[in-house]
């Protein structure tokens, strides 16, 4: 472990301030990189944690990816996004001390974490409806959002924000009333001059019988106005406290009194330099180094301190002949953090590496150079750093020295976190569920650090634009097409503060200067139009903005290059995500074309062609859906036998998808049974429509709890299905063919459903209310302990293997392939 020297003072103040019980305390620890920050946190965290009655928690603002990406935006002016960013960044915060604290309690936290995430989510799906993007919301209130614009959506937001406050501070009480608790929070600086920063030091004081102690690099700054928040910053060594790390650093061969006058000189006391010092001393030989050979090792060092310590440490590696070692210090500084499978890329490109990943990050730790990360508690993490104020140094360095290697080391970066992005939990595109990782935060933190590599290359742009693309599309197909979706425009607010700091590493400006015709926000224009513009829900009116939505969506594909041939340089990988992206691309131009014309043969063209593109990839999740819409367009035209051949060709991926994967897209099958239901309707069938609706409709409702709880998506899917059901019912005259189609319907469903009928839904058509299960309550969302979910686990006891009906939709006997 690094030696501790100096920082008694602040660090029995800092102890003293704990011990007293009392009102929050802020401590804010600032200091230049490298001055011993971290340190100063740890070594508080381990004394904390002997005191008694004392709970530490530590935090690494980087690690939890915090705060990125907004400047000075804070306080009463705070932006609607800042303000979003920080609700949401909080509630994780809040959920994580919770979560750690080890105890029953916080019972009105968790109640109320609940319900404002669900307040949160649905109020921006609801607003985006009021602003034209949706169908199927009535609430006078949110309409008010379109006259009283952007203030009434912070005001809503604030509101939010303020009730989870409450709760969380009302239960800290309790939990601190007879323990002292210690938060630490490293890496402040990113979030100091943004408006969750000021909110982490506001709630803080209010938390009694808690000290938060805040390291952050230097700024003008000023987090809270209060008696309570004090500053600390912290200096270089002195001369003696120089001479002490080195006396303790070599207890049994001392230095010389001039080596330890020579390492001030040089390191001007900066704690890691002398560290660094110590290191290139230790290899050298300490009892024999003389003051003037160690002169002449160091006055050759540069004169600005990052590139000084840069060089030092390459000085360190040289002394003991480990250029492997040099080669793993440069590729670790562009990371953030890395664990063995991130450095192994990096060190071995696109093959092996050369050297054993374990023994390489062995030798960077035992040299010093690279620590843990810790999770919140402290425990060990398998992610490890270097030292910060040497990884801006080397950075910084390679950049200056190496660019074409320091582009290469982020690429290969940017590659591996692309890669986890989609092939999360192994689960991509099989099924609805795989789906739910949007909402990871691990899946959320691998996101920024694509965009964060990303950034780093210019020349590549193009790909980095289709990959976007690509994620924003897969979300967009998946659920935005369908209702308002608050994860595409959050990614399109990562998008542009991304662009952002890439406009300010490209022109080399400490700014980002706004180019609004720069291809990236060109691609952010288009998008947001797209999401903006593009009508959700079932029916889709075809005076719609379609025609635009075309020309956006071909501006999309020339901005990520997406119609160009094979293109030389491109990994495989690239390759493929660029073919995906344009299959996607594909999806939506046939939609501007189907909806605004159903008989535009522009339409089945782009079906057809996204069709190939996902056979070619293997995407057989993705190939089932466009067989379905292609389904749904021969209904509109008035061919029932095309849309059975379509339905035939989707329900045999289906099946497949099932043998594959052993879970059952409900989604899918519901869909496919209400086409055929539409078809055999269109054909004057009215006894197999009933038997298709019947058979909707049960997937619909099992598609609530299989294989998540519900949320706003499968609650629209069910009113969907149910409600076409219903219009087909109230399109029979009162009589006997209104009975028997109803009970032909009712046949299809398990027997014991009829015990779950409730009042009827006011979205849905009467009299089908009162024919089917219930839907879940708004407040019934995102959970599995509901009266909902417990009457779906008690009916979905009664439902038969799902293959019934599936030879129906299939239309001939063929084996799984």
């Amino acid at each position: 472990m690094d030696l501790f020297v100096g920082r008694r003072a602040e660090l029995q103040g800092a102890l003293t301030t704990l011990r007293a019980a009392g009102d929050g305390i802020v401590q804010d620890v600032i200091g230049v990189h490298g001055i011993g920050k971290t340190m100063f946190l740890e070594r508080l965290a381990d004394e904390a944690r002997a005191l008694d009655r004392a709970q530490v928690f530590t935090f690494d603002m980087a690690r939890h990816g915090l705060g990125e990406g907004f400047f000075d935006d804070f306080g009463p002016a705070a932006t609607a996004q800042v303000l979003w960013a920080t609700f949401d960044c909080s509630r994780r915060l809040m959920r994580r001390l919770v979560d750690h604290a080890g105890t029953d309690g916080f019972n009105r936290f968790r109640l109320a974490h609940q319900q404002q995430s669900r307040l949160a989510d649905s109020f921006f799906v609801k607003t985006d409806v009021a602003l034209g993007r949706g169908s199927h919301f009535e609430d006078s209130e949110i309409v008010n959002a379109v006259s009283l614009g952007d203030e009434y959506i912070r005001q809503r937001i604030r509101e939010m924000q303020s009730a989870l406050d409450e709760a969380f501070i009302s239960d800290w009480a309790a939990y601190t009333r007879h323990r002292r608790v210690l938060i630490t929070a490293d890496t402040f600086q990113g979030v100091a001059n943004d408006e969750l920063g000021h909110w982490m030091a506001r709630t803080a004081l209010r938390l009694p019988n808690t000290l938060l102690v805040l390291a952050r690099t230097p700024s003008a700054h000023v987090l809270a106005d209060s008696d309570r928040f004090h500053k600390h910053h912290l200096t270089n060594f002195s001369p003696d406290e120089v001479h002490d790390y080195l006396a303790r650093r070599f207890p049994d061969e001392k230095p010389r009194p001039q080596v330890t006058d020579v390492v001030h000189t040089f390191t001007d006391g900066h704690p890691g330099g002398v560290k660094l010092a110590a290191d290139l001393i230790g290899e050298v030989g300490p009892a024999d180094l003389s003051a003037r050979r160690l002169r002449r090792i160091l006055e050759h060092l540069p004169a600005a301190p990052n590139e000084r310590w840069a060089e030092l440490v390459h000085l360190i590696l040289r002394a003991v002949d480990e250029p492997r070692l040099r080669e793993a210090v440069d590729a670790a500084a562009l990371t953030t953090s890395f664990d063995g499978p991130l450095l192994a890329q990096l060190l071995g490109g696109d093959g092996v590496p050369r050297h054993p990943i374990g023994d390489v990050i062995s030798k960077l730790r035992a040299y010093r150079l690279v620590k843990p990360v810790p999770v919140m508690a402290g425990e060990p993490a398998d992610r490890f750093r270097l030292h910060e104020f040497i990884r801006v140094s080397v950075a910084g360095r390679l950049r200056t020295t190496d660019k074409e290697r320091w582009q290469h080391y982020h690429r290969l970066a940017a590659q591996y976190w692309f890669e986890r992005l989609e092939r999360w939990e192994d689960e991509a595109y099989d099924s609805y569920g795989s789906w739910f990782r949007y909402e990871d935060a691990e899946w959320q933190a691998a996101k920024r650090e694509w965009l964060r590599h990303s950034s780093r290359f210019t020349e590549r742009r193009e790909i980095t634009r289709a990959r976007f693309t690509l994620v924003f599309l897969d979300a967009f197909w998946w659920w935005g097409v369908y209702l308002p979706f608050p994860f595409n425009r959050r990614l399109l607010d990562d998008w542009e503060r991304s662009a952002a700091i890439w406009r300010a590493y490209a022109q080399g400006r400490p700014l980002p200067i706004e180019e609004s015709d720069s291809p990236d926000r060109q691609l952010l224009d288009a998008l947001t139009f797209l999401l903006d513009n593009y009508p959700t829900g079932y029916i889709k009116p075809q005076d719609a903005p379609w025609d635009e939505l075309r020309d956006q969506i071909l501006l999309i594909k020339d901005l990520c290059e997406l119609d160009r041939p094979h293109r030389r340089g491109l990994s495989d990988s690239e390759q493929l995500d660029r073919a995906r992206a344009g299959a996607l691309t594909d999806v939506i131009l046939a939609h501007t074309r189907r909806f605004r014309d159903p008989a535009d043969p522009r339409a089945d063209l782009y079906y057809q062609r996204s069709l190939e593109a996902f056979d070619r990839l293997g995407s057989d999740w993705d190939a089932a859906w466009v067989l379905l819409e292609s389904a749904d367009l021969a209904v509109e035209r008035g061919r029932p036998d095309e849309a059975a051949e379509f339905v035939s060709r989707s329900a045999e991926r289906a099946r497949d998808l099932a043998a594959r994967t052993d879970e059952w897209d409900h989604e899918i099958l519901a869909n496919l049974h209400r086409i055929r239901a539409d078809a055999s309707w269109l054909s004057g069938d009215a006894r197999e429509a009933a038997i298709a609706y019947g058979r909707a409709v049960c997937h619909a409702y099992l598609f609530h709890g299989d294989p998540h709880p519900p949320d706003e998506y499968t609650r629209q899917v069910y009113i969907e299905i149910t409600t076409r059901a219903g219009q087909a019912i109230e399109a029979l005259p009162d009589g006997d063919d209104r009975d028997r189609f109803v009970a032909t319907l009712r046949g299809e469903l398990p027997p014991g459903w009829a015990a779950g009928r409730r009042t009827p839904d006011p979205h849905r058509a009467e009299p089908s209310a009162s024919l089917f299960p219930r839907g879940p309550a708004e407040d019934e969302l995102r959970t599995k302990k509901s009266p909902f979910m417990s009457e779906w686990r008690l009916l979905a006891e009664d439902v038969p293997d799902p293959m019934a009906g599936l030879k129906d939709l299939i239309g001939r006997d063929r084996p799984p392939a």
